[in-house]
């Protein structure tokens, strides 16, 4: 009995290590922003930026730039875009990440009066990219995106499908 007990002990040790090590097989991209009027980030043409923290590549700043935006009801649109995080070591390749997936709004918002005008509208916006420059050792890789903005903050994840 008490062997059994070892052996399935032995048997649970090596499948938890190997469960964990399959879970650690991406790279988690997070930031939160605080959108402050009247200035806000300044993205230039980007849509939405944030500071950014890459493990193993370092500090950086992520923006976001739409491609195409078509509605596909009266408060979600599907869209294609451009991802990319400059680090403030130049030494790092930017991360450019191609994107698409979908934007939605909550209730009718998206077509409320002087909603692209205004400040904070809120949105939630999911997709998948392939990372298309940068590191060569990310070049080619896949990953989702979550982005959430409420109020005035801005908080999201890329998570690249490391292989």
């Amino acid at each position: 009995m008490r062997r059994c007990l070892l052996a399935l002990l032995a048997t649970t040790v090596v499948l938890s290590s190997s469960a964990a090590s399959a879970l650690a097989q991406t790279l988690d991209i997070t930031f939160r922003a605080a959108l402050t009027k009247p200035a806000g980030p300044t993205c230039g043409e980007g849509v939405f930026c944030a500071p950014v923290s890459v493990p193993g590549y370092g500090e950086g700043t992520l923006t976001f730039t739409d491609d195409t935006f078509e509605p596909i009801s009266r408060s979600c649109a599907e869209y294609t875009g451009t991802a990319v995080i400059e680090f403030v070591d130049a030494d790092i390749a930017p991360i450019v990440m191609a994107e698409s997936g979908l934007v939605c709004f909550p209730g009718n918002s998206f077509n409320a009066p002087g909603g692209f005008h205004s400040f904070g509208n809120p949105f939630h916006q999911t997709g998948t990219f392939v990372v298309e420059d940068g590191p060569a050792e990310l070049i080619e890789l896949t990953g989702t995106s979550d982005v959430r903005l409420a109020g005035a903050g801005l908080r999201g994840v890329y998570t690249i499908e490391l292989e």
